[in-house]
């Protein structure tokens, strides 16, 4: 090889390309959108505030397991679940009587188990398969009750507190001036 071609040759690899690549005209692209463009939802849906699922039921294992499954439903539905809880058990007392007499021939109690899945920033249409989805799975004995929150909800989330209410009831009491004459205070 002559001095001449050696030069030509290390000329042309040692300096930078002058012009750009295909890929460098074009820039990074997702590839999410190789083969589909992404297209823009304009329209606007209506969202729910609050809603509670409540759920009942006798059998306290299927209970907790469906419990499970709405909020676990819920989640992949893009819901917000701030709150999952137990509300107290009420206890019935069933009693079975001797064919053609009033005699009880045994009595059972029946604890009614309750639960609640609070759900936030539900959309509309996907809140309708939601509903549709979880009442096809749910468990033979559980009945389902799906409603906006309510300020009644809360409240039945507690158990009173009998003797804080009879300690409240005396204070209120000692207000009344004929109460504090007959103690002997005014």
């Amino acid at each position: 090889m002559t001095s001449k071609a050696v030069s030509l040759f290390s000329r042309v690899f040692s300096q930078n390309r002058a012009f750009a690549s295909l890929r460098e005209t074009v820039g990074e692209r997702d590839a999410s959108l190789l083969y589909e463009p992404k297209f823009q939802d304009s329209r606007e849906f209506p969202e729910y505030n609050t809603i509670n699922v409540r759920i009942q039921g006798h059998d306290f294992g299927s209970l907790e397991k469906y419990q499970a499954y709405i909020h676990k439903t819920a989640k992949r539905f893009g819901f917000s679940v701030p709150d999952s809880y137990a509300v107290a058990a009420q206890t019935q007392r069933a009693i079975t009587y001797k064919p053609y007499s009033t005699v009880a021939e045994s009595e059972i109690d029946l604890s009614n188990y309750d639960r609640v899945v609070r759900l936030c920033d539900v959309s509309a249409p996907r809140f309708s398969l939601f509903t549709q989805i979880i009442r096809a799975h749910i468990p033979v004995g559980v009945t389902m009750t799906i409603k906006e929150h309510e300020k009644a909800d809360e409240d039945s989330r507690y158990i009173p507190d009998q003797l804080l209410k009879q300690k409240q009831e005396e204070l209120k009491a000692l207000d009344d001036p004929n109460v504090r004459r007959n103690l002997g205070w005014e």
